[in-house]
């Protein structure tokens, strides 16, 4: 990597870290582009040749971390059971998001619903990322017989999906709601779910 494409890289870190500390603090709709801008002591062009709105910026951080666990090869533990290895590779995903405050995942929440826009798109394209990974997963599961042969992949990880969507929305609407009572409802949701799908002749 050249000189001039050092300093690009560590000029589009210091604005991801800027904005990750303003959006963090204050919020989605609390943050405006020029104080990102001073925090991370560039001009507000400088933003904007890199990212061209708040949009960009915040799904830009919420997929440099989900990719942390989606993009890195998920290895099932011989020992595992099906349920097991669905809750490790969830929690890994969950424990990413339980840093966020609560503030921002309701703002993120808000804007997911909200149709045709930059963010609503580039959160859901980032939602069918999780779906695929726990698409193959469970695939990778019914391979193994840890679960049962003929599970419908495609309903069971819309299904996990609705779990963890369940989860995060009742973390984020309640503020008295610790992260750890979020991943242990998490998980008991998860184990009623797998109890029909363990193989026949298994209680696990």
């Amino acid at each position: 990597m050249g000189l001039r494409e050092i300093k690009k890289e560590r000029a589009r870190r210091a604005i991801l870290e800027a904005a990750r500390h303003m959006f963090f603090n204050r919020g989605f709709d609390g943050t405006t582009i020029e104080e990102i801008a001073e925090k991370a002591e560039v001009a507000v062009g400088t933003v904007y040749n890199y990212f061209d709105s708040k949009s960009t910026l915040i799904l830009a951080i919420t997929a440099e971390d989900t990719s942390r666990v989606l993009d890195e090869e998920f290895h099932i533990r011989e020992s595992s059971t099906g349920v097991e290895s669905i809750k490790v590779y969830v929690n890994m995903f969950m424990e990413n998001l339980s840093m966020y405050p609560k503030r921002l995942l309701r703002e993120l929440m808000r804007e997911g619903w909200r149709s045709d826009t930059t963010l609503s798109k580039g959160l859901i394209s980032q939602d069918l990322t999780l779906l695929d990974g726990l698409a193959r997963v469970l695939q990778e599961l019914t391979d193994q017989q840890k679960i049962k042969t003929g599970t419908d992949i495609e309903y069971t990880s819309l299904a996990i999906y609705g779990i963890i969507t369940t989860a995060i929305m009742w973390y984020a609407a309640d503020e008295e709601r610790t992260s750890e009572q979020m991943l242990e409802s998490l998980e008991k949701m998860l184990e009623i779910l797998f109890s029909g799908l363990n193989p026949e002749g298994r209680d696990e």
